[in-house]
C-alpha cells in the first residue's frame, strides 16, 4: 500500500492561471472531475467574475484518465461543454492509424506476467449481426451475451474446436495452444463490449471524434501540461512530503499559488 496523493489542478487556457487545485489520496481520477467543477464553479461565483461559469459554455477538457459512463451522464445531464475522450479515441482517429506500428505499443519492454497473444483489437465484430471473424479469416460461434447498465452489453465468443487446432497462428492466438487439441478442450475466446448507441459515452464520442472537438482537445497539452512541467521541474515538485489530506492540500496549492503568482508578475497589468 502506497499512501500518496494526486494534485489536480484546473488551468485557464488564455493566461495559463491554475482556477482551481485539489489533492486527492486515490490512484483513479474519474471520481475527482465533479469536486473540481463545483470547486470552479464557487470560486468564480466567490470572486464575483461569473454566477455560474460552467452554465456560460466555457469549454472543459479533460484527459482520458477522467473519462467514466458517470461522468459523461452528469456532464450531459448538467450541459456541461466538455470534451473528454475514452481511451480508444486516438485508435478511431484516421490520423493515428500507423502510429501503433511505427512506434510499438507504449511500455512493452517492461512487460511481464501473461503470454503475449494476439489482442482482440486484431478480431472483426458485428455486434449487431453477433458475428465475430478471427484473424485467420474463421467464423467464431457465439456463446452468450450479459447485460449490463446504461444500455451496455458484453458478446462473448469461442472459435471452433476444429478451426484452432488446426490453425497457423494458434501459437500467436492462445496462451495455451494444447486447449484445442482435446474434445473437452476449448478454442480462442474473445469478447467486446457493445452499446445501444444512446449512452452517455457514446455522446462523449461523438463530440470527442467529430472535427471541432479534435481541433478543441489538441490544444489541452500546451494549456495543462507546461503548468505541470513548471511545478514538477522547476519547482522541483516530484513528490509530496507531508500526509494527511488537509496537509498534502496544503502543499499542493502553496505552489499553485506560487505559479499563480509568477504568471502576474511577468504578465500581470499594473495598477
Amino acid at each position: 500500500t502506497i499512501q500518496g496523493y494526486n494534485g489536480i489542478a484546473a488551468v485557464d487556457k488564455e493566461h495559463q492561471i491554475i482556477v482551481e487545485a485539489q489533492a486527492f489520496g486515490a490512484g483513479q481520477e474519474q471520481h475527482t472531475l465533479k469536486p473540481i467543477l463545483d470547486g470552479i464553479r464557487k470560486r468564480y461565483r466567490d470572486t464575483g467574475i461569473h454566477q455560474d461559469i460552467l452554465d456560460s459554455r466555457v469549454i472543459v477538457t479533460a484527459d482520458t484518465g477522467f473519462s467514466s459512463e458517470e461522468n459523461n451522464d452528469y456532464l450531459r445531464k448538467e450541459e456541461i461543454n466538455a470534451y473528454i475522450p475514452d481511451n480508444k479515441f486516438r485508435s478511431r482517429d484516421k490520423a493515428f492509424a500507423k502510429q501503433k506500428k511505427k512506434y510499438g505499443k507504449r511500455n512493452q519492454h517492461n512487460a511481464k506476467g501473461q503470454k503475449k497473444i494476439i489482442p482482440s483489437s486484431e478480431f472483426h465484430f458485428d455486434a449487431k449481426h453477433k458475428i465475430c471473424i478471427c484473424p485467420a479469416g474463421k467464423s467464431l460461434w457465439f456463446r452468450g451475451e450479459s447485460r449490463k447498465a446504461k444500455g451496455k452489453r458484453t458478446l462473448i465468443f469461442e472459435g471452433n474446436l476444429t478451426d484452432c487446432r488446426s490453425c497457423h497462428l494458434k501459437d500467436q492466438c492462445m496462451r495455451n495452444p494444447s486447449a484445442a487439441d482435446t474434445r473437452e478442450g476449448h478454442g480462442r475466446q474473445v469478447s467486446i463490449t457493445a452499446t445501444n448507441g444512446h449512452t452517455a459515452t457514446d455522446w462523449m464520442k461523438r463530440r470527442v471524434d467529430s472535427q471541432e472537438g479534435k481541433v478543441i482537445y489538441g490544444h489541452r497539452m500546451s494549456v495543462v501540461e507546461p503548468v505541470f512541467g513548471n511545478t514538477g521541474t522547476n519547482k522541483g515538485l516530484n513528490r509530496f512530503s507531508l500526509r494527511g489530506r488537509d496537509k498534502v492540500q496544503g502543499q499542493w496549492r502553496m505552489f499553485c499559488l506560487i505559479h499563480n503568482i509568477e504568471k502576474l508578475m511577468n504578465y500581470g497589468a499594473i495598477q
